[in-house]
């Protein structure tokens, strides 16, 4: 009897110690990406402005070239450079911290939940629109979606964004996607609409669990 105990200790610390390096090997060999965070910049008048991202990560595409940051020119309007209406980039990141709150939609209903949730959170018309022309496409290989918007704690911890002259509003809109074959119950957080005052920032992008 003492022999099998000893053993079911043993076979328990394996799996353990499998578990722990597993939790730790996964993020290594597949990343979580940020996919297409968009950077849209409105400046009270035509300004040279400074954004600079400090990722915990890898940034693997940017539009225009990031280098060491980006240093731009806006119009009022939100023009970058004669002809961009957003900044873009993507990253690997080294860590992923994901919510308990969120919602789970049906994969037909993702049009619909945008038109209406985004606006809420504080998305205008064009930037809704220009989300919608990305994710809509990308999201369609399960019959459910959950949904999860990430923490600020968290995007300021692993994908900082500065820019100068310092924004007078800031609204990031980064998202957790994972498709599902059933609903799950989910807590919903509570929407509270940002109000833009002064010069603007706002982001949207998301992350995919494949």
């Amino acid at each position: 009897m003492k022999k099998i105990y000893r053993t079911l200790l043993i076979i328990l610390g394996i799996l353990i110690l499998l578990g722990g390096i597993y939790a730790v090997v996964l993020p290594i060999l597949n990343p979580p990406v940020a996919r297409k965070p968009a950077v849209y910049l409105y400046p009270l008048q035509d300004s040279f402005i400074s954004v600079n991202l400090e990722v915990n990560g890898k940034i693997i595409e940017s539009i225009p070239d990031y280098k060491e940051g980006w240093n731009v020119f806006v119009t009022k309007e939100g023009i970058i450079e004669n002809n961009l209406d957003y900044l873009f980039y993507e990253a690997k990141l080294n860590k992923l911290t994901i919510p308990k709150e969120g919602f789970v939609v049906s994969s037909s209903d993702l049009d619909s939940w945008f038109d209406k949730n985004l606006k809420e959170m504080g998305l205008n018309e064009k930037e809704l629109s220009q989300f919608k022309e990305y994710w809509i496409s990308e999201l369609n290989g399960s019959k459910y979606y959950i949904i999860k918007l990430l923490s600020d704690d968290f995007l300021t911890q692993n994908m900082n964004l500065l820019v100068s002259p310092t924004p007078d509003t800031m609204i990031r809109l980064n998202f957790y996607f994972k498709g599902v074959d059933k609903i799950v119950k989910l807590e919903e957080p509570v929407i509270t609409t940002p109000v833009r005052n002064g010069f603007t920032v706002v982001e949207w992008g998301g992350i995919l669990e494949e």
